[in-house]
């Protein structure tokens, strides 16, 4: 009987082993296929996540974005902020792209904005940090990785603003400033330190420009002090003038191309020099007006014009009394009368040295072209005395101009005489000058000396 349970009992753990080692193989298979399958998993897992880390792309950026790149980007950003003085963006911007040529570009983390999930790195040139480069999600490859790409690529705001620069420039307040030839408006304009000047403060210049300033007067000014963007030229300051201008009646004076109203005539009726003590004043045909006024505010000394019936007048005489304004030149006058002028000098001239020593026909000579009743003639009549004690001389003209005929009124008109003589007697020989201004009445159907002025001492 125990043989017969232990027979059924061993068969019983025959059947046992024989079903435990399938289970046991299949149990083998399930685990290799799992660590097989696990392997791959994890091997999935590891390579989505090397994929899904940023330094991938930013070594494609490290490698594929250089100087060409930020140079058109900083081209770029300047053209948007260039001023109305600057048209070229590259001329602007080639003073400052040395210092992105030829560096290496590194990228870095940016501490305190890069994470996990919105990466943010920095682009170095050689020694500056020149931009910011933003990664975003570029698709899902599984384990709740993505890939990565760049979002955006911006400058740092520092490094542009670091290429432009600052102008500022003083000047007169009535001068005309140009940036690059274009006018510096008032808008441009802040406070000046200086009285009279003014200030103009221009900001965001990349390049270098060429600065000018033209005066009041339309002259070029150069500047005493140009450095470190900072332009100052001279200030012109304003100043005062007095004027007192004596012309004839019905002369227009201008000063600046303004006519001076008559509210500014001081005195009428002012009798010509020449005609004092010759003419009865109430004979004189044409007599003088004495302006007298002030200009304030000037920065440059006016152009003071003369006109009398549409011709220019020349001032005769310059003194501390002002300014006087004679009758203008007559051609006419001059074609008419420059013999009769030229007899008289000569006749003068003779009877001054005593040619041929007669005295006496010399001043029938002279005093025949002289007009009755003048001082002239009762000087030169007192003369003859004199005369009759010079040792006669002869006379060589070297020149002798006339000119200048103006007129005072139809019987009146005077003529500037010059000349250049020389006297010789037996015992010296002497050059004589002289500059007259001669006046010549009508009388008797005549034309006579009435007087002379010397305009020059006679040597």
């Amino acid at each position: 009987m125990d043989s017969l349970q232990e027979y059924y009992s061993k068969k019983k753990r025959k059947k046992r082993g024989l079903r435990f080692y399938p289970a046991l193989i299949l149990i083998i298979i399930i685990m290799i296929g799992l660590i097989f399958w696990g392997t791959v998993l994890f091997w999935n897992y590891l390579e989505a996540y090397e994929l899904s880390r940023h330094e991938h792309t930013i070594s494609f950026l490290r490698e594929n974005i250089d100087y060409d790149y930020w140079e058109a980007g900083v081209l770029r950003e300047i053209e948007s902020r260039l001023t109305e003085f600057e048209t070229d963006a590259e001329l602007a911007l080639e003073p400052h792209l040395s210092q992105i040529r030829d560096v290496p570009y590194t990228l870095r983390q940016k501490s305190d904005e890069n994470t996990a999930e919105t990466p943010v790195y920095i682009v170095r040139a050689g020694a500056r940090d020149i931009g910011i480069v933003r990664l975003v999600p570029a698709g899902d490859i599984g384990f709740g990785f993505h890939l990565w790409e760049v979002g955006r690529i911006e400058f740092i705001r520092s490094f542009v603003d670091d290429f432009a620069s600052n102008i500022s420039i003083t000047a007169s307040q009535n001068a005309e400033v140009f940036v690059e030839s274009v006018l510096v408006t008032e808008k441009y304009r802040v406070e000046c330190d200086f009285e009279y000047g003014a200030s103009y403060l221009i900001q965001g210049i990349f390049g270098n420009v060429e600065v000018g300033v033209i005066e009041h007067n339309g002259k070029a000014s150069e500047p005493y002090y140009a450095e470190n963007g900072e332009f100052y030229y001279t200030i012109a300051q304003p100043f005062s003038r007095a004027y007192y201008i004596t012309v004839p009646q019905d002369a227009i004076i201008f000063v600046d191309g303004q006519e001076v109203g008559p509210d500014n005539i001081a005195e009428y009726g002012i009798v010509p020099e020449i005609l004092i003590d010759t003419v009865d004043l109430d004979d004189v045909p044409l007599t003088f007006s004495r302006y007298e006024f002030e200009l304030n505010g000037l920065y440059d000394e006016p152009v003071v014009t003369v006109e009398y019936h549409g011709k220019p007048l020349l001032p005769e005489d310059f003194d501390d009394d002002g300014m006087l304004y004679q009758l203008p030149f007559s051609a006419e006058l001059k074609g008419l009368h420059e013999e009769t002028a030229e007899a008289f000098i000569r006749s003068f001239v003779r009877f001054g040295a005593n040619v041929g020593n007669n005295a006496d026909a010399n001043y029938a000579d002279v005093s025949g072209k002289m007009l009755r009743g003048s001082e002239l003639l009762d000087r030169t009549r007192n003369a003859i005395g004199t005369m009759r004690w010079i040792s006669g001389t002869s006379v060589q003209y070297n020149s002798l101009e006339i000119d200048n005929f103006r007129a005072y009124g139809e019987n009146i008109f005077s003529c500037e005489i010059r000349y250049n003589i020389t006297t010789s007697t037996r015992y010296e020989t002497n050059d004589v000058e002289g500059d007259f201004e001669v006046l010549f009445v009508q009388s008797g159907g005549r034309w006579l000396a009435a007087d002379m002025v010397h305009r020059l001492p006679a040597s």
